[in-house]
């Protein structure tokens, strides 16, 4: 859904609205992957998109007018405030659980890992 709306983007809109789809789009594929592997740098990526899709909802919303600013309501209550909200669940919850595994990591050094 991004992807064809940063197509747009870039024939009609400003490049720092680019800029921005941009980075929300790699910061939701990022907040994925490192979700499928449990990675320790998930905490971090989703709050840095969680915060991303709320500035964005939030410029959208100040900056538009009129039928413009109906789009952007409704962009924020279908597709930015749902994904930003997703992306901070996924930060709080994953946050203690990768404390947790760094600590013993740290207690009990992997075998895998160089010494």
């Amino acid at each position: 859904m991004l992807i064809p709306w940063l197509t747009i983007l870039a024939s009609t809109a400003a490049p720092g609205w680019l800029a921005l789809d941009s980075f929300e789009a790699v910061g939701l594929i990022t907040t994925a992957v490192l979700a499928l592997r449990a990675h320790p740098a998930l905490p971090v990526v989703a709050a840095a998109t969680a915060a991303a899709l709320l500035l964005d909802a939030a410029l959208d919303l100040a900056t538009s007018e009129g039928t413009a600013r109906l789009a952007a309501v409704v962009m924020a209550l279908i597709a930015e405030l749902p994904l930003a909200a997703a992306c901070a669940v996924l930060a709080l919850t994953a946050a203690p659980a990768v404390k947790a595994a760094v600590t013993a990591e740290v207690q009990q050094p992997s075998s895998r890992l160089p010494r």
